[in-house]
């Protein structure tokens, strides 16, 4: 069986959308389309994938039509969405505040570590506020395949 690693929505985003580390991003996708690992998330992260886009449609920067061919993509790649629990929104709930992250981000760290696999993330500032207490929470320019063969 693949080795899991969850992906937060930026992440998922770079698989569509040309932005800083989308090559990493892309790289994760594609081993996961070739059954290298099993990308999970949250259930949410699909809103938070689709309310990113939206913005790109506001700014001009993708198109309303872009943004449904993508969800369609999106849904034939077919991720591991795990849905929460009240346990785990109140376990995040706590995380949230100790560590000064968001419950989105929370719930993901926290995804990652029941599982005792990476979690990926381009986003800077939440790697910051982590400053490295979480060696499971790894910027997306870090995933390589190798590490999984």
């Amino acid at each position: 069986m693949p080795k899991r690693v969850v992906a937060d929505a930026n992440v998922l985003v770079k698989w569509f959308v040309p932005e800083e580390y989308s090559d990493s991003a892309e790289l994760l996708m594609n081993d996961h389309l070739h059954g290298i690992v099993t990308v999970t998330a949250p259930l949410y992260a699909l809103l938070e994938f689709t309310n990113t886009l939206r913005k790109y449609v506001i700014r001009g920067l993708l198109s309303k039509d872009m943004v449904i061919r993508a969800l369609k993509l999106l849904e034939e790649v077919d991720i591991e969405y795990v849905s929460m629990t009240f346990d785990t929104l109140r376990e995040a709930f706590s995380y949230a505040l100790e560590k000064g992250v968001t419950v989105y981000d929370a719930c993901y760290i926290l995804l990652a570590r029941n599982y005792g696999v990476n979690m990926y993330t381009a986003d800077e500032k939440l790697l910051g506020k982590l400053a490295n207490e979480e060696e499971n929470v790894k910027h997306i320019k870090e995933y390589h395949t190798h590490d999984f063969h």
